[in-house]
């Protein structure tokens, strides 16, 4: 994995699935990223009135589906529910070196292990334990760990990867093509099998 830094961008951008296939196809027609930004940002395709908003937005989601190649791209687009929302998931891990991290050490812990759900505690514990060892996330403050972990349960809530229960996100393993795993591991990418699904 191409291990970026840390980052806190996810805060503001989580999951945004329907824009996300929205642009997927885009990519899929052979627009390239300065036609997609026009449709998206220009014309308004994603219909984000706050201009400011639909640029970020725009490009947040361009970056992530930029990690994906046409066979991941048309399974989001055409694929079934979960394996899309799955793949717009890994994208996001694949993209934001902190998010997998979490899935990696905590949510893979929850996944298999005895529990199967995921506490405040966790979140603030791993974000606790990263601002010790990273000197990017030391210098975020307490608006910033919130903002991020109402972002990770987002995620793990519109991507099918957890439900929300009160407080509490519960998991379950996420049932997704048998295909689209296998093509995974054949491109290299099984930690994110292990990391999502507990492979």
């Amino acid at each position: 994995m191409n291990r970026k830094p840390y980052s806190s961008a996810i805060k503001k951008t989580p999951f945004k699935y329907p824009i996300a296939k929205k642009m997927a196809k885009l990519m899929l027609d052979g627009l390239d990223r300065n036609e997609v930004f026009e449709e998206c940002f220009t014309n308004n395709y994603i219909e984000i009135e706050s201009e400011d908003r639909r640029r970020e937005i725009t490009n947040v989601i361009y970056g992530r589906l930029s990690a994906l190649d046409d066979y991941l791209l048309s399974q989001i687009v055409n694929g079934d529910v979960a394996t899309s929302k799955f793949i717009l998931a890994y994208a996001i891990a694949k993209t934001d070196t902190l998010f997998f991290d979490f899935m990696f050490e905590v949510y893979r812990e929850a996944l298999l292990g005895d529990r199967h759900y995921l506490s405040i505690d966790d979140f603030d514990q791993f974000f606790a334990i990263k601002k010790q060892n990273d000197l990017i996330v030391a210098k975020w403050g307490d608006f910033t760990i919130k903002c991020l972990t109402k972002g990770y349960r987002n995620i793990l809530v519109d991507s099918g990867l957890g439900v929300r229960e009160r407080k509490t996100i519960k998991v379950e393993p996420m049932l997704i093509h048998p295909a689209v795993e296998e093509y995974l591991v054949t491109i290299g990418d099984k930690e994110f099998l292990q990391a999502m699904l507990g492979r």
